[in-house]
């Protein structure tokens, strides 16, 4: 509790002074709106071609696309920032200052760092999202609600997870940026699409390596009642949770061992 108290006067200061650059903060958060807007005309364009790709049209495809943008926005508000900022702060020495307060190193990280650009993808995510359950003829009721619920906090720890394990390899490395990149920007991005369009090798790491397919795309089978094209087991449309849970576990551990193995470069 008294963590989550420092952070929220931290969030509050932080913001406060953004909005005194209001222009600027505005403009990161737009940035992020139109960048994605581009990218369902993308979709839009191939499915005006083509009606659906393998089955899943347009509005089935966003519901997709929008759950994976909406969890990384909600994860990318808190721990994006810090975890890309990790492999500098090991680089310059400056990681050394989190290993002497009496605060946990990790979450003293992340009261550091914020990342308000992220609003934009939350927005345009449930703003879309909501659009698309309404033309999907999906009903809100209280099942519906909690089993969403249920998917977005998992959906967040998967994603967390990723980022949390990319930012450790620093410890190791000092700088993995590029294998950030790769994982955070390259093999989330094939989720925005159903992964039975994809090879069995590209399933199989979306699934059991680096599992973004329980972000969206076995809930979303759920939801919309698809039991056609099943990849792997049916089951795993109720997996996203624990997944999630199993993930951030790991990275967390995988955190620790770095950090304890952690010499610094100096300044």
């Amino acid at each position: 509790m008294y963590y989550l108290n420092l952070y929220s006067r931290y969030i509050i200061v932080y913001l406060k002074s953004k909005i005194e650059y209001r222009f600027s903060f505005f403009m990161d958060i737009f940035v992020q709106i139109f960048t994605y807007i581009i990218n369902y005309a993308s979709i839009w364009l191939i499915l005006n071609k083509f009606s659906d790709i393998l089955g899943w049209s347009f509005y089935e495809i966003m519901f997709l696309y929008n759950l994976n943008l909406f969890t990384y926005g909600l994860c990318g508000l808190f721990f994006w920032s810090p975890m890309r900022a990790l492999g500098t702060m090991i680089q310059q020495g400056t990681f050394d200052s989190l290993l002497i307060r009496p605060m946990n190193p990790f979450l003293n990280l992340i009261c550091k760092q914020f990342n308000h650009a992220f609003i934009g993808h939350i927005i345009l995510g449930l703003i879309v999202f909501s659009i698309s359950l309404n033309k999907l003829q999906i009903i809100w009721n209280f099942k519906f609600i909690i089993l969403f619920m249920l998917i977005i906090i998992g959906g967040v720890l998967i994603q967390a997870s990723m980022m949390i394990i990319t930012a450790s390899i620093s410890f190791w490395f000092v700088k993995s940026t590029a294998l950030t990149d790769t994982i955070i920007y390259g093999f989330r991005d094939f989720v925005n699409y159903p992964i039975n369009i994809y090879n069995k090798f590209i399933k199989i790491i979306l699934t059991f390596v680096i599992p973004y397919a329980f972000v969206n795309f076995y809930p979303v089978q759920y939801f919309l009642n698809i039991k056609e094209n099943v990849v792997y087991h049916q089951l795993f449309i109720y997996g996203t949770p624990l997944i999630g849970i199993i993930t951030f576990a790991m990275s967390l551990l995988i955190w620790k061992f770095g950090m304890n193995r952690y010499q610094s470069t100096g300044s």
